[in-house]
């Protein structure tokens, strides 16, 4: 099997319910405008992944938009 026809394969074995989907803002960067600046914090946790519109790096967000902030009860 041809790589090309491997990846393709692959991809659609593995892609979310709603298919792969890309943001780009204004000036054509994924993600918010301030991500490039945006680094994670020490002993803080951030969501890496998630479903469509969650707030999370996989989805362009950046380190501050993906911090989980859990109550505790």
């Amino acid at each position: 099997m041809k790589l090309s026809k491997l990846i393709k394969k692959i991809n659609k074995e593995n892609a979310p319910p709603g298919g792969w989907h890309y943001r780009k803002n204004k000036d054509g960067f994924m993600g918010s405008e301030n991500r490039i600046m945006d680094k994670p914090e020490a002993n803080k946790q951030y969501a890496l992944t998630g479903g469509p519109g969650d707030k999370c790096i996989s989805n362009g967000n950046s380190w501050k938009e993906s911090e989980v902030n859990e109550e505790k009860n």
